[in-house]
C-alpha cells in the first residue's frame, strides 16, 4: 500500500485555510464597522441591576482556547468582554475573573503560517512542524476576590451542585471556597445582582468529541450524554438557587456542537467522506482486500444472512465493503446501528456514507483526530479504515448524530420551559447566530431543530455579517479571505468569536431592560494564534 501522507497534507490544508483567513490584511477588508448609536451622554443601564454581574459556563464562557487555559484567553472570554462594555455605562461596576492561571497558562497551540505554506506548497516537513504547541506552567490557587466569573472547562450543568467538584477538576479545585464546595454553591454566596448561564454544552460535547462511543447515561463519565431528566432537574436546581434573592438572569440555550470544525474539516476538505485520498488504495492491495481471505468473505457472509431473512438485501447493500484502486475510497467503520449479527459471526461494519440527503440521512462525520488515524499504520501493522475498522471514537454515525441532536433538543426544551416559567429570566437563543454564522439553509435548520428564529435566520449563505466584515467559522471553499472564529482548537471560539458572543448578550440585556450598552468591533480583537 501507497503512503496516504495526503491526509496530512489534508489535516495541514485546513490549518493553512485557517491561518490565511485570519492573517489577511485588514486594509483589504470593508472597515466601516457600524458603531453603536450610543455616545458618553446617553449611555444608561436602564433597568439592568449589573452591580455584581456574575457568569456561571463551562470552558467557552472561562475563556478556554487553542487547547489551553490561560490569561489572554480569560482576558477575551465574552464574560470579560461584556463586562468591560458595562463599565463604559457605569466605572463602580467591578469584574474579576480567578486568576489561577499565567499567560502560559495550561498550555497554548499556535500555528507557524511559514511551516503551514512550506508544507502545503511543497510536501517539505510536517504537521508538527506547522502546530506549535507550549508547555504551560499549570495552575495556581486564586488570590482575586470577589470573584464574579465562575466558570470552569470540562464543567457539565449536572456538575455544577457536586459537592467537592474541585477535587475532580483542579481549575475550580484552584479557587473553591472550600474542599466540600459546589460551583453552583460558591457563585449564590457571592449575592449576584444579575447572572448569565450557559448550560448544556459539555452535557453532550463530550459525548460528540468522544465519537458517541460511550452507550448509556453514566454521570461518572464525562464521555456519556446526560440524561435529560436529569439535566432538567440540574438546570432547574440551579436557577432556583440563583434567583431566590430576586436576582435576574440571562441563559443561554445548547448550540449545535457537531457543525463545529472539529466535526467538519475532515470531510469538507477531502470533499466527502472518501478520506482515503486517490493514490493510498493500489491495484494489489484492492485486489487483496476484496478478496475472500480479507472483506470478501464478509460480503459473502452478508448475502447468506440475506438468504436467512436477517436482513434485507438493502442492508447487505449498505453494509458491503469493497475499496477500488487509485481512487479515493471511503473508510471502513463499526455502525452499532446495524442489525445485530454477532450471533451469526457477522460484524457491523460498513464504509462511510455520504448519506441519503432525499431520505434526511446526513452523511457520516469525522472529528479532527480521525486525520491523523486514518489509514496510519500501527505499532501491530494493522491500517485503521482499511485493514481494519475505524475505531467508535473517530466516527459520528447518522445514528450517533441523531442521538445528539435528539439530546440537545430535550435540553434545550428545558431551557425554554425554565426561562418561561420566570419572569425574571430572559433567553439569550443562540440558534439564529449559528445558523447565520454556519449558512445553514432552512431546510438544514429545521431539520436539526434549530427553532423557527434559527430557521429564519438561515440564509444558506456562509458567514455572519458584523459591521460590514463576513465572519466565518472556517473558510474552506471561498475565493475571498475571511476572518475566523474559532480558535486552533477547531472547538472553542478565538477573541472575535467571543466578541460575537458578548454582542449577542449585549443585544439582549439592551431589549430587556431598556440599557443602551455599547456593542464591540469583533475587528478589535485578535483572531487564531499565529505568531511566527
Amino acid at each position: 500500500m501507497n503512503s496516504i501522507k495526503t491526509l496530512k497534507h489534508i489535516a495541514t490544508l485546513a490549518l493553512a485555510i485557517i491561518v490565511l483567513a485570519n492573517c489577511s490584511s485588514e486594509d483589504t477588508l470593508t472597515s466601516d464597522w457600524i458603531e453603536s448609536n450610543t455616545t458618553e451622554s446617553n449611555l444608561t443601564l436602564g433597568t439592568l441591576d449589573a452591580s455584581n454581574f456574575v457568569w456561571l459556563g463551562a470552558s467557552v464562557t472561562a475563556g478556554y482556547q487553542d487547547g489551553g487555559f490561560f490569561k489572554e484567553g480569560q482576558e477575551n472570554a465574552y464574560p470579560t468582554i461584556v463586562a468591560r462594555q458595562l463599565q463604559q455605562v457605569d466605572p463602580t461596576i467591578s469584574y474579576n475573573y480567578p486568576n489561577i492561571v499565567t499567560a502560559m497558562g495550561t498550555g497554548r497551540t499556535a500555528i507557524d503560517l511559514n511551516a503551514a505554506l512550506a508544507f502545503l506548497t511543497t510536501g517539505q516537513g510536517s504537521l508538527g512542524d506547522a502546530l506549535v504547541p507550549s508547555v504551560g506552567d499549570g495552575v495556581k490557587q486564586n488570590t482575586n476576590s470577589p470573584i464574579h466569573n465562575y466558570s470552569v472547562p470540562g464543567i457539565r450543568t449536572i456538575d455544577m451542585g457536586v459537592a467537592g467538584y474541585g477535587q475532580l477538576n483542579g481549575l475550580f479545585g484552584a479557587f473553591m471556597s472550600g474542599p466540600t464546595a459546589t460551583v453552583l454553591g460558591d457563585a449564590v454566596a457571592s449575592s449576584p445582582s444579575f447572572f448569565s448561564l450557559w448550560p448544556g454544552g459539555n452535557d453532550l460535547l463530550g459525548y460528540a468529541l468522544g465519537g458517541g462511543s460511550v452507550d448509556g447515561y453514566d454521570p461518572t463519565n464525562t464521555g456519556a450524554l446526560t440524561d435529560p431528566a436529569t439535566f432538567s432537574a440540574a438546570l432547574d436546581g440551579a436557577l432556583t438557587a440563583l434567583t431566590a434573592n430576586g436576582s435576574h438572569g440571562i441563559v443561554l440555550n445548547v448550540a449545535p456542537w457537531t457543525l463545529i470544525p472539529y466535526f467538519q474539516a475532515a470531510t469538507q476538505l477531502s470533499g466527502g467522506v472518501n478520506l482515503l485520498p486517490a493514490g493510498s488504495i493500489d491495484a494489489p492491495t484492492a485486489a487483496f482486500l476484496n478478496s475472500m481471505a480479507a472483506y470478501g468473505a464478509y460480503n459473502a457472509g452478508l448475502d447468506q444472512v440475506v438468504l436467512a431473512g436477517a436482513i434485507t438485501a438493502e442492508e447487505a447493500a449498505m453494509r458491503k465493503i469493497t475499496f477500488t484502486a487509485d481512487v479515493a475510497n471511503p473508510p471502513v467503520i463499526t455502525d452499532e446501528s446495524l442489525t445485530d449479527l454477532s450471533a451469526m459471526g457477522i460484524a457491523s461494519w460498513r464504509q462511510a456514507s455520504p448519506g441519503v440527503a432525499s431520505l434526511g440521512i446526513p452523511a457520516d462525520i469525522f472529528p479532527l483526530t480521525a486525520i491523523f488515524t486514518i489509514g496510519v499504520q500501527q505499532e501491530d501493522g494493522s491500517i485503521p479504515g482499511v485493514s481494519v475498522p475505524l475505531s467508535d471514537q473517530y466516527t459520528l454515525t447518522a445514528a450517533e448524530q441523531g442521538n445528539i441532536l435528539s439530546h440537545a433538543a430535550q435540553y434545550n426544551a428545558a431551557i425554554t420551559a425554565a426561562v418561561s416559567a420566570n419572569d425574571n429570566l430572559h433567553l439569550m437563543d443562540i440558534q439564529p447566530m449559528m445558523a447565520d454564522l454556519f449558512g445553514l439553509s432552512p431546510q438544514i435548520a429545521a431539520a436539526i431543530g434549530m427553532g423557527n428564529a434559527g430557521v429564519q435566520e438561515a440564509d444558506g449563505v456562509l458567514g455572519f455579517m458584523s459591521g460590514g466584515i463576513n465572519l466565518v467559522p472556517l473558510s474552506l471553499t471561498q475565493a475571498e479571505l475571511y476572518n475566523s472564529v474559532f480558535s486552533t482548537d477547531f472547538v472553542h471560539l478565538n477573541p472575535r468569536g467571543q466578541a460575537l458572543i458578548a454582542n449577542e448578550i449585549i443585544k439582549v440585556l439592551n431589549a430587556k431592560y431598556g440599557a443602551t450598552i455599547p456593542v464591540v468591533d469583533p475587528l478589535a480583537f485578535e483572531p487564531i494564534y499565529a505568531p511566527f
